[in-house]
């Protein structure tokens, strides 16, 4: 099932996962994924001699390197191994995003493997390594790209955050690298596929969740219940995230009638249909996708407004469409926000590449975000980067950390 609120969740989910403790099991470690996580498990574990800046933790000296803001500790990179492990973790490169059976969230350690290959693609930059330091800064967005089974939206948000990585720790370097070298960067990302598309994860992304967690198996479940037992089943399934949606109102009312409404069949053959309005993926569509939102919305509330009433079977048509436009699209802008961006920053990456220090407030000239905010060039804490109004966190930094 595709999770209604789960938008919310997810990027709550990915902030905190990686700013906190990755809580350690008894089972032996074995793959490279589970060495990875252990590793940061220390990390979060250990303080340093004194508060920094950035922490005071070594996994949060660890984030401070791997994202440029102090320099990489080559004795620190030696302590955990972060070459051996970094091999170790090749592999994954060719392997699509896994789940363990039953779960919905990707491996946390698709992050993980990505800031480890990013802090050593900066230390091999700062030894004066930089065709090889650059080829581990690219390897995030490969890992961003990987071919599998798994083309979910929880799997292209993980998608979108390594991409993040790669993109941002590569900008860190548009004004030290020679000409050469970043040309010979913009070359290398350009050989890179594009990331799964929104529509293409959108459309196919109940069908690759474990059976027990789609639409369509929930949706025969309900339909063998008495509604007090639909209603206890829909609070089961969603109460694990029900707490990030941003409107808790009457939603176990919404999910009720939007599935008991549909047939495994009919369920698919909407989900294409909304997906289709996504593709390909524009500004322009994005825009009329929120205002077909924005209406539901409209529609589902006016409609709670009522008295009970049974609608006739085109208005209940109505209604469940405008219900999962309600319970499912609006986070879905969010999805495709944070995609137009992505696109945006690294078209801006490569021409801060191709121009360095050249780099000006005209090259961002009537350009906006995916949400219509007008990209501007300034500081952010005392170094040149690329800014959007309303932000804490800068759209890209462009000048070296100081």
């Amino acid at each position: 099932m595709r999770l209604a609120p789960s938008l919310a969740a997810l990027l709550t989910f990915l902030s905190l996962v990686m700013t906190s403790s990755f809580a350690a099991d008894s089972a032996p470690k074995a793959t490279p994924f589970d060495q990875a996580l252990k590793l940061i498990d220390t990390l979060v574990d250990k303080k340093l001699p004194q508060p920094e800046p950035f922490g005071e933790t070594e996994y949060d000296l660890f984030n401070a390197m791997e994202s440029g803001v102090v320099p990489v500790d080559p004795a620190f990179c030696e302590r955990i191994k972060l070459i051996e492990i970094t091999d170790d973790l090749l592999p994954v490169l060719n392997q699509p995003f896994e789940r363990k059976p039953g779960e919905i969230i990707p491996n946390t350690g698709n992050l993980v493997a990505s800031k480890l290959f990013a802090l050593r693609g900066n230390l091999l930059c700062q030894q004066g390594a930089i065709a090889e330091g650059q080829a581990w800064l690219l390897k995030p967005r490969a890992m961003a790209r990987r071919a599998g089974r798994d083309q979910s939206l929880i799997a292209l948000m993980f998608a979108c955050a390594l991409e993040d990585i790669g993109l941002h720790n590569a900008a860190l370097y548009a004004e030290k690298w020679s000409e050469q070298d970043r040309l010979a960067y913009v070359k290398a990302s350009e050989t890179l596929p594009p990331l799964t598309g929104l529509a293409a994860a959108f459309r196919q992304d109940d069908s690759v969740l474990p059976k027990e967690l789609s639409a369509g198996t929930l949706i025969l479940e309900l339909k063998q219940l008495p509604p007090a037992q639909q209603a206890e089943l829909i609070k089961k399934r969603f109460e694990p995230w029900i707490g990030f949606a941003r409107d808790q109102k009457n939603y176990v009312q919404r999910y009720r009638f939007l599935f008991t409404h549909h047939s495994p069949e009919s369920w698919g053959t909407l989900n294409a249909k909304v997906a289709e309005e996504l593709e390909p993926l524009t500004v322009e569509k994005l825009e009329a996708f929120a205002a077909r939102n924005a209406a539901a919305l409209k529609h589902v509330e006016a409609d709670e407004a009522k008295p009970d009433a049974t609608p006739t079977a085109q208005d209940a048509d109505s209604k469940a469409e405008a219900l999962y436009r309600t319970l499912y699209c609006q986070n879905i802008e969010a999805i495709a926000r944070r995609l137009l961006d992505l696109q945006l920053r690294s078209k801006l990456l490569h021409v801060a590449m191709r121009k360095g220090l050249a780099f000006d407030a005209t090259d961002l000239a009537n350009l906006t975000t995916a949400d219509g905010k007008p990209l501007t060039l300034g500081k952010h804490d005392g170094v040149k980067a690329i800014l959007a109004p309303g932000s804490d966190a800068p759209f890209l930094i462009i000048g070296p950390v100081k």
